[in-house]
């Protein structure tokens, strides 16, 4: 009998891992891509021809996972990196310079729980809220572009005090979704800043409704430098408030979005930087392999850099196509331009980005590459 005993309860552990399999899942997926760019009006008035990231997708790798805890809960987690596939290095907001600095997981790395009708709750480094509904409802391109010559500086809120990232460190997020009806989220980043709350502390509320035929929503994203202005004491702020939203019009679907930004300056007695942002695009899919995307955003600035008198516009023009080779691999060009104006011509964080020589007031190129996702 001893070894029917044996049989029964190895058949018995076997079905209960069984089981514990069907409730368990972890997956590993993920984008690579890569182009050829041209540029012109680089730093030393010359132009740049390279292999780079993918313009338009981000190259990134995913873990994630859920876990089914029973009465509709699930454990979840994700894992996710930035690569630069030119180079191999990671790539992104957040990847850092530097051993010390390096952000292994900078795209996501967060577990919470998803308690089905009653929301999903997470931890960790993650979107803020309006990024998320930026992603979803105001930007074309989903915020997957990968450089400052097709995804301007002053959109999605990024943290302007912290690199310009668009992720959150240390931040909890609660989302709330009633499918077709309200969509709501709120996100708060933790300074941990030992003896002062305030310093590096962020938050986000965002509201919105998707159907089927549109997407509309509004957004808030407040972010507080992480430490005081020695000489005065002022916490300097980054404030962004964002309206918008999509609709499907037979083939095509038009974007419009509006953002406002104030921007204190981290430099005692500069003014604060205010930003209106208009956002307009318009994709086209009336071949099931074949899509085209055009993005103008006019970015009207005020005191740029804190520095009175410093007012311009940055006109970003964006217009692509992209070929769907099969479900996860696409071809895709791009052409794209950035022109400044006035005082926009000597900001500081889009020369940097851009590499624009301080000379020329715009700059202006192409790309072709190549995105496959698994």
């Amino acid at each position: 009998m001893a070894p029917i005993r044996t049989t029964l309860l190895i058949s018995s552990l076997a079905l209960a891992a069984a089981a514990s399999a069907q409730t368990s899942t972890v997956q590993l997926e993920g984008s690579v891509g890569a182009g050829l760019t041209h540029k012109n009006h680089q730093t030393g008035s010359g132009t740049l021809n390279e292999v780079s990231p993918n313009l338009l997708v981000a190259s990134y790798l995913r873990f994630g996972g859920s876990e089914d805890l029973g009465g509709g809960m699930k454990a979840i987690f994700r894992l996710e990196a930035s690569l630069n596939m030119d180079t191999g290095n990671p790539g992104g907001p957040g990847a850092g310079t530097t051993p010390t600095s390096l952000k292994f997981f900078n795209r996501q790395s967060w577990v919470g729980v998803d308690m089905g009708r009653a929301g999903t709750l997470t931890l960790g480094r993650q979107f803020h809220a309006a990024t998320d509904r930026a992603i979803r409802t105001f930007d074309i391109y989903n915020v997957g572009g990968t450089s400052l010559h097709n995804t301007p500086l002053g959109l999605f809120g990024v943290n302007r005090f912290n690199g310009n990232d668009t992720r959150v460190d240390n931040s909890v997020k609660y989302r709330f979704g009633m499918p077709g009806v309200i969509d709501l989220a709120l996100s708060y980043g933790f300074g941990e800043v030992v003896g002062n709350g305030s310093l590096g502390r962020s938050y986000s509320a965002e509201v919105s409704q998707t159907t089927a035929l549109y997407s509309i929503g509004a957004s808030v994203v407040s972010f507080n430098a992480p430490a005081l202005v020695a000489t005065t004491g002022f916490l300097p702020k980054h404030d962004l408030v964002t309206v918008g939203g999509n609709v499907k019009l037979g083939d095509f679907r038009p974007y419009a979005a509006y953002y406002k930004s104030k921007l204190d300056s981290t430099v005692a007695g500069r003014l604060t930087q205010k930003n209106s942002i208009l956002d307009l695009g318009l994709a086209w899919a009336g071949y099931s392999q074949l899509q085209f995307k055009g993005n103008y955003v006019d970015d009207k600035g005020t005191s740029l850099n804190g520095l009175a008198g410093r007012d311009g516009h940055k006109k970003t023009l964006v217009l692509s196509a992209e070929y769907f080779l099969s479900k996860r691999t696409s071809l895709n060009a791009a052409v794209f331009n950035n022109r400044f104006s006035d005082g926009y011509k000597l900001e500081a964080n889009n020369l940097a980005g851009l590499s624009r020589d301080p000379t020329a007031s715009s700059v202006s190129g192409y790309s072709a590459g190549i995105v496959h996702t698994f």
